[in-house]
């Protein structure tokens, strides 16, 4: 991946986190890609740091990547409930049992 293409925003924890973090800025319309899912395998034997999933956008991007991904950490981190009952993540966005936006159960 070419830096003069891409930049660096973000080091998610682990493959689950890129992932959801990666479908958010996608969903408001910012092309992000991660990588450095393979080294997962490596936990244990090299730095924690060397096996963080990146986190890239385009750099006209940047500041709205930034500003989403700030937003999703500082949320209270408490479960959710749906219009449908269903108990969800507090990162989650949609209703993992009907679909139904976060925004529209409260």
């Amino acid at each position: 991946m070419s830096e003069l293409q891409w930049q660096l925003v973000y080091h998610a924890a682990s493959e689950f986190e890129a992932a959801l973090l990666t479908g958010l800025l996608h969903n408001q319309r910012v092309e992000a890609r991660y990588q450095g899912q393979l080294l997962l395998g490596a936990v244990g034997e090299l730095p924690p740091t060397a096996v963080e999933v990146a986190i890239w956008v385009r750099p006209h991007q940047v500041s709205q990547a930034l500003a989403i991904i700030q937003s999703t950490k500082q949320q209270d981190g408490r479960e959710w409930c749906c219009a449908c009952g269903e108990n969800n993540a507090p990162e989650f966005e949609l209703c993992w049992a009907c679909g139904r936006d976060k925004d529209e159960s409260e």
